[in-house]
């Protein structure tokens, strides 16, 4: 299968899953109507499975998704690589993730428009939702059907490895094939630079980076970086939009009220928002429900205390302060499509 029929299938399967609620209704296509119902449902029940998947976040994923299969988008990003059809395919083993909804279809691409055999291991958090994607896809393309495979044991004999986990899981793949060419991808956080004079319509947008997902994702902000004397008022005031939702969600409350009550018996001061805690901590890293912040002096601060943890960083968002490639608020649960993962090129590693 040659390069541009990949690429015709992944931008046809944009436009179908933009589509999918209308070709369903119409049923203009019987037997892609019925992996589309099938996908559907998962949207719909993936909560079942796991909690944290509730249906307003997997339809966030979807459109996350549809925006990466933009044609214009993906021609201009493979147009930097030297991409042809290949004599011999490799097997690429991807150990994926579980934290947010088809974290993983990313590397699933790559992989197929690289021209090799994607040997998926889901993780137990997320087991419907991207083998059903593939669905669809195989109906759009056939052929693709002998380039995908998934696994719930032990990978089989592969010739590269693509494993995504938290830090611990990634000091074990490390070690665990090391006698391959792997990309080893451990949790990383992001951040947002305010300086104050931004207005609610970017806050609003900044909250849907702080919200999406319960805050369980790489690209989700954990972190922020304000002024002396910033007022959160209106910030925490427009973080209410979830509030309905949060407030629905069982086990998001329960780790909000551990949080609370181990910061309570332990003295340490928190500002309490309703649905999220916000505490002064100099990590990008933090629990679920809380949200770290620091006040800064000046930018020539900000970069130096950035620079410090850049690799556990994966998104930088501010859309008044540039440092270092910085994305506008509101940008980062739907990056683009030529953005990787902990900053490191997957479709440069497939192809060399």
């Amino acid at each position: 299968m040659d390069t541009e029929k990949r690429i015709k299938a992944f931008v046809e399967l944009g436009k179908t899953l933009n589509n999918r609620k209308k070709i369903i209704q119409t049923n203009s296509n019987p037997s892609l109507t019925i992996v589309l119902k099938n996908f559907e449902n998962s949207l719909e029940n993936e909560h079942q499975f796991n909690p944290w998947f509730i249906s307003l976040f997997v339809e966030e994923a979807v459109k996350s998704i549809i925006k990466m299969l933009d044609e214009n988008a993906i021609k201009k990003w493979v147009s930097k690589y030297p991409l042809k059809e290949k004599k011999h395919s490799n097997r690429i083993g991807v150990i994926m993730a579980g934290n947010i909804p088809m974290v993983g279809f990313h590397d699933f691409m790559c992989v197929l428009l690289a021209g090799d055999v994607f040997i998926g291991k889901l993780s137990t958090n997320d087991t419907h939702l991207l083998p059903d994607l593939s669905e669809i896809l195989c109906h759009i393309e056939p052929e693709f059907k002998n380039y995908i495979h998934f696994t719930d044991d032990k990978l089989p004999a592969v010739d590269k490895i693509i494993a995504t986990g938290s830090n611990n899981s990634a000091r074990y793949f490390n070690y665990y094939f090391s006698k391959y060419p792997c990309i080893i991808r451990k949790h990383c956080n992001s951040v947002a630079l305010l300086d104050g004079s931004e207005s609610e319509e970017e806050l609003s947008a900044l909250v849907n980076d702080i919200a999406l997902y319960f805050g369980l994702g790489c690209r989700s902000v954990s972190k922020i970086f304000v002024p002396q004397n910033y007022e959160f008022c209106t910030l925490f005031r427009l973080l209410d939009n979830f509030k309905s939702v949060y407030q629905a969600h069982h086990t998001y409350l329960n780790n909000l009220e551990y949080q609370k009550t181990i910061h309570l018996l332990n003295k340490i001061p928190f500002y309490d928002q309703g649905i999220m805690m916000f505490k002064e901590h100099p990590s990008a890293a933090s629990p679920i429900s809380v949200i770290h912040y620091e006040y800064y002096k000046d930018t020539e601060f900000l970069w130096d205390q950035l620079r410090l943890s850049l690799d556990d960083i994966q998104c930088i968002l501010s859309n008044r302060i540039k440092i270092n490639n910085t994305l506008r608020l509101g940008q980062s649960q739907f990056p683009e499509v030529w953005e990787y993962a902990n900053n490191i090129d997957t479709l440069s590693f497939l192809i060399l």
